[in-house]
């Protein structure tokens, strides 16, 4: 017969097993899944993406130079010490970017602290290749990098051979350079300073980020310049600046706008220049539209833009620029603003958008019309959570989010869930509202507070002529989509009930004839009643 104690326990035992298993289960999906309604509150919601693996520098084994053995003894004997072909990776130390090669289908890690480029397949199984000593043919002699910070790669098909087809963009920040390098790591060109009448000498020059247009221009973002990137023409010369920010329109600055029209230039000169906020980080699309974000934590202006060749924001003309991008809600705890810091942003082959919260350690994804898809990520110590995300790069429906304090890589799976969305938003953007509709109630199935759904399905019903029922699914989600489902019905209205109207209308105009013409018979009877 068990005793009291024995029994008390067996129960604390399993308490605790309950709890663990519980944990660990809590553990592969840490976060709950939001997003937010029409009117910015926000609303439970189904995850999109579920968290699939994370990979450090020690996960991922054996590397292997990129250099040849005969290299390899050059850079020995200039180091002054042996470089082995294979290593153990090790730790990564401060990474700071990712970039995802379609072409080749392989991940390139800017391990900053390090020094190097890790360079693995896209499901971070492969053999690593390490970048950190590059041949410069002028010199003859091998270079490292010096806390890079940024990486692009380009194809150019016109390439003589296979390994000058590949080019890829190294932001060097503290040697104050952007390295442009074949794939073996032999140096083709640097982008250095531009000379002094085009960049002020006192204004250093450290690359933060770099990306290359189809045409080989290069856009060097420089942290300290608010002008916009800096333009370098395929020769590696200097072309101009590129995509400034506008002047944040705050009380300050219209206050200072008026005073100077009124005061001359001597006392004018007084008051706090207006210049606009630096971009942080960029992309471009195969298009080449350039993406960019602005980490701020309190202007509004500009956070996220989308460029043409012109430098031109089109998100302005579209009535996109006045979106709040990141958290709608932002709360203080303690004196401090926890809203939305936007770092990174990633467009992939799909033309989906994903803005990186480097403060919440966040995701946010839209559509190409920033049309809100999902939220998911978090702070924590847990998996698929993060400390310092760093950079966000997506690739055939797998999301690449870089911790820089954590020094890893996790990867996102889409879930069920996500893939119905995903599928019924191709439809949707291809204007094929009808094919969408079964998608969109399978969405709504699973989630009634997912509002977008409401809105295609308001697209599927004005595409097959309901418009009534289009404005039910308007209403509450979409004016723009209610009032044109409100003029469809209205014209609708009017035309099936034409007839109607015309009758109306001709017994209206008979019977003011007949009222015409009593009184105009009354008025006669009483003036001939008088005489």
């Amino acid at each position: 017969m068990p005793t009291k104690k024995k029994v008390l326990g067996a129960a604390a035992a399993s308490v605790m097993a309950v709890t663990m298993l519980t944990t660990s289960i809590v553990a592969d999906q840490p976060y709950e899944g939001y997003n937010y309604d029409w009117w910015g509150d926000p609303v439970p919601s189904q995850t999109g993406y579920m968290v699939d693996q994370v990979v450090d520098g020690i996960d991922f084994g054996t590397g292997i130079r990129y250099n040849t053995d005969e290299q390899l003894k050059a850079i020995s004997a200039q180091v002054g010490d042996t470089v082995e072909k294979t290593e153990t990776i090790g730790a990564m130390l401060d990474p700071m970017d990712l970039f995802i090669d379609q072409v080749t289908e392989q991940l390139y890690i800017v391990d900053s602290g390090n020094n190097r480029i890790l360079v693995t397949d896209i499901s971070l199984e492969g053999e690593v290749t390490i970048m950190d000593y590059f041949y410069n043919p002028e010199t003859d002699s091998y270079e490292t990098l010096k806390g890079p910070r940024g990486i692009f790669v380009r194809h150019n098909s016109d390439a003589d051979s296979e390994n000058e087809e590949t080019l890829i963009y190294i932001a060097d920040y503290d040697n104050g350079r952007v390295l442009e390098t074949y794939k073996d790591g032999t140096v083709c060109m640097q982008f250095t300073k531009p000379p002094s009448e085009y960049y002020e000498d006192d204004v250093t020059f450290q690359p933060n980020k770099v990306i290359a247009d189809v045409a080989g221009n290069v856009y060097v973002n420089i942290r300290s310049i608010t002008d916009g990137a800096v333009m370098f023409a395929p020769d590696g010369s200097f072309s101009s600046y590129y995509g400034a920010n506008r002047v944040e329109q705050t009380a300050q600055a219209i206050a200072n706008k008026f005073w100077k029209t009124i005061l001359d230039r001597e006392a004018a000169q007084n008051f706090i220049q207006n210049v606009p906020m630096e971009f942080s980080n960029f992309d471009i699309d195969a298009e080449g539209f350039i993406y960019t974000v602005t980490e701020t934590k309190s202007a509004t202006t500009d956070v996220f833009k989308k460029m043409n060749p012109a430098g031109e924001n089109v998100f302005i003309n579209l009535g996109y620029s006045d979106f709040i991008f990141g958290d709608m809600a932002t709360y203080y705890y303690r004196g401090a603003n926890y809203g939305s810091r936007i770092s990174d942003v990633d467009v992939d082959e799909n033309g989906v958008i994903r803005l990186l919260d480097y403060r919440n350690g966040r995701i946010f994804e839209y559509t190409d019309e920033c049309d809100l898809l999902f939220i998911y990520g978090g702070t924590g110590n847990q998996k698929g959570l993060f400390n310092t995300a760093s950079a966000v790069e997506a690739y055939n429906n797998v999301v690449y989010v870089l911790d820089q304090r954590k020094a890893s890589v996790t990867t996102f799976k889409r879930t069920e869930f996500g893939d119905i969305v995903h599928d019924a938003m191709a439809l949707y953007t291809e204007g094929k509202y009808e094919e969408a509709r079964g998608p969109w109630m399978e969405v709504l199935a699973r989630d009634s507070n997912y509002w977008f759904a409401y809105i295609g399905l308001g697209n599927a019903e004005l595409s097959r002529g309901n418009y009534e029922k289009a404005m039910d699914y308007f209403y509450m989600n979409s004016r723009p989509g209610y009032n044109r489902a409100f003029k469809q019905f209205r014209m609708n209205f009017v035309r099936d009930n034409f007839n109607f109207f015309i009758i109306i209308l001709i017994v209206v105009i008979l019977a003011i004839i007949a009222l015409k013409y009593a009184l105009k018979f009354v008025r006669k009877k009483k003036a001939g009643g008088k005489q």
